[in-house]
C-alpha cells in the first residue's frame, strides 16, 4: 500500500487527463470500427489521426483541387480521413449520389456538425430542419414557391435589374465609354439580388441600388459573412467543429454563445435578420387580414395561420425562414451570376451568341407590339439558358453536400472502382453514423455524366440530347447538382433561375464584358466554410470580388 498515492494528492491536471484520455480512446475505438466498413475502399494516404485530411481539404485555394485529383485517382467513390480517426465516404458517382439523396432521402440526414453550423448561421429554418420537422417546414413553404405563385415576381426581377444597368452606366460615364473600364461587379450583383429578395419575398424595399454612395445596413451585415469568419480555418477551429459530432444536443444548442469571431458575425446576422422579420410580420399580418398580398412571406404567414396548432411553425421557426431566405436567396444567386459573367467575359464568342439571341427575340416581340420579355420568353432563350446551366455546373456555390447514414445501407455504383485488394467494387456497405460527403463539384465535372471535356466551359453540351438521355437523373435542374436534389433540394431553385435569366439578359443586352485590364489577375473559387466565393489569388485579404472590363452598348 505504501506505493499508492492518496487521491487528494493527485494534481488536478492528472484528473483532467482521465476524461480527456477516455474521450480520445472512445474516438479511436469508434473510428476504428467505422473504418472497417470502408477498409477496402481506396483513398489518399493517411496524414494525421487528429486532423485527417481536413486541414488540407478546407484550406484549398480553389474549390475542387483535391476533389478532382481524388476522383481521377480512385473513381467515383473513395474515403478520406476525418478528424479523430473518423473515415469519410466521398462520392461523385451518379448512381451513388442518386441513391443517397433521392432513393434514401431522409435516410441520409445532415451530420450533427453540418446541422449545428447551419443553425448557427441561419437559424432553425428549412435549411436546418431534418426528418418530420423538415417535412413540416417544406409543407408550409411549398405554396410560396410554385411556378404560379412566383409568376407575379417577374416584373420585379426586370425592374431591379434595370436599376443595376442604370447604376453601372452612370459609373462608366465617369470614364471613356468607348473603351473597356475595369469594374468590380460582384457587389452590384449582390445588391441586385438583395433588392429582388426584399420586394418579392418580403414586400420590403432595401434600396441597395438606389444610392451607390450610401451603405445599406442589411447589405453590410451580409457582405462577406462567410469569408470573414470561415476563410482558411485554423486547425483548432476544424477540430472544434468536428468534435460537435460527439456533443449532446443540450450543449450544442448553446455553442453559439461562445465569443468566437465566427459566431459573433452569425449572431449579428441573425439579430438583424430576425428583427427585420418581426417588423415585417407585424405589417404583413395586418395586410393578410385586409388586402390579399402575394409576396412569399405573406403566403407563409397566411399558411401558418391556417394550419392546426400542431403543424404551425413557432415564431422562431418563422423568423428563421426569413434569415434563411435572406442569405440563400440573394448571396448564392449573386455569386452564380458573378461567375456566369466571368465566363462570358472570357468566352467572347459565347457572349456574342447570347447577345444575338436577345437581339433576335427583341425584334420578334417588338413586331408584335410587346414592350418587354415575359418569363415565358426567357424560357425560350435556348443558348442563354445553356450558358446559365453551364455556369451552375462549372461553379457550384455549395461544392459539397454533407450527410451521414441513419441506417445500414448498400450504396450502388454506376461505374465500379478498384479496391485496395485490387478487386472490383460495385457497391459500398455503410453502417449507421457513417459520414458521407457528396462532392457536387466533382460530380458536376464527372466525364461519365458530362463528356470528356467536362472540365472545360462548353454551354453547347446542354443542347446535346444524346448526353441527356444517358445521364442518371440527379439534379433538380438540367441534372446539375448545384441545387442539390431529393427532399432536401433547394426549394427556391425556380425563383433563382428566373432571377438569373432576367439579370443575364439585362446585362448582356446593355453591356459588353471582357477580362480586366490587369492580365495578371487570377480568379479563384475560394472555399469559405460550406460555400465558395470569387477571390483574387494573392489578395484574399480583400475578400470577395470580381473585376471585369465593362463597356456600355
Amino acid at each position: 500500500m505504501s506505493g499508492l498515492v492518496p487521491l487528494a494528492d493527485i494534481p488536478s491536471a492528472t484528473w483532467l487527463s482521465i476524461p480527456i484520455g477516455a474521450f480520445f480512446v472512445f474516438l479511436f475505438v469508434r473510428g476504428g470500427l467505422r473504418w472497417q466498413t470502408l477498409k477496402n475502399l481506396q483513398g489518399p494516404p493517411p496524414k494525421s489521426w487528429l486532423l485527417g485530411h481536413q486541414l488540407d481539404f478546407y484550406r484549398q485555394r480553389d474549390v475542387g483541387e483535391l476533389d478532382f485529383t481524388w476522383h481521377n485517382a480512385y473513381g467515383g467513390a473513395w474515403k478520406i480521413d476525418g478528424c479523430y480517426g473518423r473515415n469519410i465516404l466521398m462520392l461523385s458517382d451518379p448512381a451513388a449520389i442518386h441513391h443517397t439523396i433521392h432513393t434514401m432521402g431522409y435516410g441520409y440526414p445532415k451530420t450533427t456538425e453540418s446541422k449545428t453550423f447551419t443553425g448557427l448561421a441561419f437559424g432553425r429554418g428549412v435549411s436546418w430542419a431534418g426528418g418530420e420537422t423538415h417535412v413540416r417546414h417544406r409543407k408550409l413553404l411549398n405554396p410560396a414557391f410554385t411556378t404560379q405563385a412566383q409568376r407575379p415576381f417577374y416584373p420585379v426581377f426586370r425592374r431591379v435589374a434595370a436599376l443595376l444597368t442604370a447604376q453601372w452606366k452612370d459609373k462608366l460615364q465617369e470614364g471613356d465609354c468607348s473603351e473597356f473600364q475595369t469594374m468590380e461587379i460582384s457587389r452590384g450583383l449582390v445588391n441586385t439580388t438583395l433588392d429582388i429578395i426584399g420586394e418579392a419575398v418580403f414586400d420590403y424595399h432595401f434600396g441597395s441600388l438606389d444610392r451607390s454612395d450610401v451603405k445599406n445596413e442589411f447589405s453590410e451585415v451580409f457582405h462577406n459573412l462567410f469569408a470573414d469568419s470561415n476563410l482558411f480555418p485554423p486547425a483548432a477551429a476544424i477540430l472544434f467543429a468536428a468534435s460537435w459530432a460527439y456533443w449532446p444536443e443540450l450543449i450544442l444548442r448553446h455553442v453559439g454563445e461562445l465569443p468566437f469571431r465566427q459566431f459573433v458575425r452569425f449572431k449579428e446576422f441573425l439579430t438583424v435578420g430576425k428583427q427585420l422579420g418581426k417588423d415585417l410580420i407585424i405589417n404583413q399580418e395586418a395586410a393578410v387580414d385586409g388586402k390579399k398580398r402575394r409576396d412569399i412571406l405573406s403566403i407563409l404567414v397566411e399558411a401558418n395561420r391556417a394550419n392546426s396548432k400542431d403543424e404551425r411553425l413557432s415564431e422562431d421557426e418563422v423568423l428563421s425562414q426569413v434569415t434563411t431566405l435572406l442569405f440563400a436567396g440573394h448571396e448564392t444567386t449573386a455569386t452564380t451570376l458573378t461567375w456566369i459573367m466571368y465566363e462570358l467575359a472570357n468566352n467572347p464568342e459565347d457572349q456574342a451568341r447570347v447577345r444575338e439571341e436577345i437581339r433576335t427575340k427583341r425584334q420578334k416581340i417588338a413586331a408584335n407590339g410587346q414592350l418587354d420579355f415575359t418569363s415565358t420568353d426567357l424560357e425560350s432563350f435556348t443558348f442563354t439558358n445553356a450558358v446559365i446551366k453551364e455556369g451552375l455546373r462549372m461553379h457550384p456555390i455549395s461544392p459539397w453536400i454533407t450527410r451521414e447514414s441513419a441506417v445500414h445501407d448498400i450504396i450502388p455504383l454506376s461505374e465500379p472502382v478498384i479496391g485496395v485488394d485490387g478487386k472490383t467494387i460495385t457497391e459500398i456497405e455503410v453502417i449507421p453514423g457513417q459520414p458521407v460527403l457528396v462532392s457536387t463539384c466533382a460530380y458536376n465535372r464527372h466525364p461519365g455524366a458530362w463528356g470528356d471535356d467536362s472540365h472545360k466551359w462548353n454551354p453547347s453540351r446542354h443542347l446535346n440530347q444524346e448526353m441527356k438521355d444517358k445521364q442518371v437523373p440527379i439534379g433538380l435542374y438540367s441534372n446539375v447538382l448545384t441545387f442539390a436534389g431529393g427532399p432536401s433540394g433547394c426549394i427556391g431553385w425556380r425563383f433563382a433561375l428566373t432571377e438569373m435569366q432576367s439579370t443575364v439578359v439585362e446585362l448582356i443586352e446593355n453591356f459588353e464584358f471582357a477580362p480586366p485590364a490587369d492580365k495578371n489577375i487570377k480568379m479563384l473559387r475560394t472555399p469559405v466554410g460550406a460555400i465558395m466565393a470569387p477571390m483574387i489569388e494573392g489578395k484574399f485579404d480583400e475578400r470577395t470580388q470580381m473585376p471585369l472590363g465593362v463597356r456600355p452598348l
